[in-house]
């Protein structure tokens, strides 16, 4: 496991950590050409096209007190690959999946939802 993600995990509670791990695994698997990076002050694993920016961000794990999110950039994107209605928020542009169990990360829409985000993410700056 990547140090950074090590270090942010460490301070979470074990199942916050426990479910930040299978939302991030779930990720690499469907997207593994995706760079991790950590923005500790924000408590984000990003996975990326594009290091360095937001631009280029396929996926997200937010960490939260009892859960975490995976958050998309470009949720609003992905509302019609939403089939399950598992998008959350009102952002203009961002949406999220709440995981408050490792079973909702194995839900098909959340991979579907990941697998087209990855689909719709620059690969360059």
């Amino acid at each position: 496991m990547d140090e950074q993600v090590e270090g942010l995990l460490a301070g979470c509670p074990p199942a916050v950590r426990e479910l930040a791990l299978a939302a991030g695994a779930l990720i690499e698997e469907v997207v593994p050409d995706a760079v991790v990076e950590v923005d500790a002050s924000a408590r984000l694993i990003a996975y990326t096209f594009v290091p360095g920016t937001y631009r280029g961000v396929v996926a997200a794990v937010s960490l939260h007190g009892a859960y975490v999110s995976i958050m998309f950039a470009r949720g609003v994107e992905l509302l019609a690959h939403d089939a399950e209605g598992l998008l959350e928020g009102t952002g203009k542009v961002a949406r999220h999946v709440k995981v408050r169990r490792v079973e909702d990360v194995a839900r098909p829409g959340v991979r579907r939802l990941i697998a087209a985000s990855a689909a719709l993410t620059p690969r360059s700056g």
